[in-house]
């Protein structure tokens, strides 16, 4: 199930007292217009209707997608340890265990949207992280004085993918439709010996899963 609730905060701009909804957590089954809020960016979207200033707000929130069995926590940077805690120290108490489940923890709003498009897609988040690094590796080398601070795949409703660099100015670039295939393929031995039990799978996982 989801759980949200309201809050009242006041726009930064005018000082307008404004109502607005918190999502403890999503379930994107049960509520599919939030859940399309969060793929397409716009989940965290503070608008005041008075002045119409917009901004985003940032809090913690569980994203939970049943049909691809996956759950997605995102928390502030200093909770990442304390959350995976709390995750193993729940799951021993289940009755059912959630082997086949996906869980994840990031630590930023992109991060959690990634996710859950990556997810929603039918994707292994492990697999794009390889292909996130080898073209970040790649955009450093073709432009080296740019300074970039992420990467973040996005795929279009025809399930075109591109990478998204964050740095001083847009740039992106266009995946091939056969690279996540062959990718996986790839290197289906060192996703294998890594296996799944991961809760924070990012570029860094990526390096540790390929040395």
């Amino acid at each position: 199930m989801s759980k949200e609730h309201i809050e009242k905060i006041k726009c930064p701009e005018c000082g307008q007292e404004c109502e607005i909804t918190i999502w403890d957590s999503l379930n994107g089954d049960i509520d599919p217009d939030a859940k399309q809020q969060l793929l397409d960016g716009t989940l965290f979207r503070f608008h005041c209707e008075k002045c119409g200033h917009q901004s985003n707000l940032s809090y913690d929130i569980l994203y939970h997608d049943m049909t691809n069995k996956a759950m997605v926590y995102f928390v502030r940077p200093e909770a990442v340890e304390s959350t995976i805690e709390e995750l193993i120290a729940m799951e021993e108490k289940l009755p059912v265990k959630m082997d086949d489940y996906k869980k994840r923890v990031v630590c930023d709003q992109n991060a959690l949207r990634e996710k859950a498009i990556i997810f929603n897609n039918e994707l292994d988040d492990r697999v794009i992280e390889i292909i996130k690094l080898m073209y970040l590796a790649n955009a450093a080398k073709q432009f080296p004085d740019k300074e970039i601070t992420a990467v973040y795949v996005m795929i279009d409703q025809d399930g075109e993918m591109s990478l998204q660099f964050m740095t001083d100015e847009p740039l992106s670039c266009g995946v091939p439709n056969d690279l996540y295939d062959k990718i996986r393929q790839k290197f289906a031995a060192n996703i294998d010996a890594v296996g799944d039990a991961d809760f924070v799978v990012d570029i860094e996982w990526a390096k540790k899963a390929l040395s």
